[in-house]
């Protein structure tokens, strides 16, 4: 017979529904005290519209807010148009860059060595540390490592194969706390009105999985990589040099 694991937690709607309002009834009360912070509709454990950081920065987040009922609790995570175009030619890449490589290639650059780094008086190792190795260049890649590929395949996918990207609202029901929801917005950055618009269209479609007619007009999404967009961010705000 096998041996049921009684450390497995349920999936949250599968918990019965006593305890999932108890649930809500605390996620209202967190989201009441963090009311100064967020606003009143939702919370989280992370920081909101902090001041001074660039947009290129503001593109996801995550956060909690109770349903229509008094027995769900939403477990969100909340995406812009850009960055859900930047992660799908990431994903693009990544699989065309892999697929070039042998699968012994793979193993190889994933195994990882550690060596010592302290020893007690007695001569016995107390710590290891990560021993550094050149970056693997492929023939394959003209030379290039991994990475160095992966970059100029995205730049390539964003302007020759531009992914097509929807707004919309996924749901997944095997979330431990609450349900899981993944929303895509066509906003330029993720602040407490886009969350609070995200809240209202979700509610308004029938707190359900839901995906727009039309796609995000090419125009307003990114011309550029999410490394190339980096870039030119650290290029812009590094100090100038002074030429004597």
């Amino acid at each position: 017979m096998k041996r049921r694991d009684s450390k497995k937690r349920l999936p949250f709607v599968a918990l019965p529904r006593h305890r999932r309002s108890d649930e809500v009834i605390k996620l209202r009360g967190r989201i009441h005290r963090d009311a100064g912070d967020y606003g009143g509709r939702f919370t989280s454990h992370l920081v909101l519209d902090e001041p001074d950081r660039p947009d290129i920065y503001k593109q996801w987040f995550d956060f909690y807010f109770v349903g229509k009922d008094r027995f769900t609790i939403w477990n969100a995570e909340i995406v812009t148009a850009r960055r859900a175009f930047w992660d799908a030619a990431n994903g693009l890449a990544y699989d065309r860059a892999d697929a070039l490589r042998t699968p012994e290639e793979c193993e190889a650059e994933a195994q990882l060595e550690f060596e010592p780094a302290s020893y007690s008086r007695t001569g016995k190792v107390l710590t290891y540390q990560m021993v550094k190795r050149e970056p693997v260049r492929y023939a394959q890649f003209g030379g290039m490592t991994f990475f160095e590929k992966l970059e100029a395949l995205e730049a390539e996918i964003v302007r020759n194969e531009p992914p097509i990207v929807f707004e919309s609202f996924s749901l997944d029901r095997s979330y431990v706390y609450g349900i899981g929801l993944r929303i895509v917005l066509d906003v330029e950055i993720i602040d407490r009105a886009a969350i609070d618009l995200a809240i209202d269209r979700f509610q308004a479609v029938g707190e359900t999985d839901w995906r727009a007619a039309e796609p995000v007009p090419r125009e307003r999404l990114p011309g550029v990589s999410e490394h190339e967009a980096f870039a030119t961010l650290k290029q812009s705000s590094a100090p100038n040099e002074i030429c004597t």
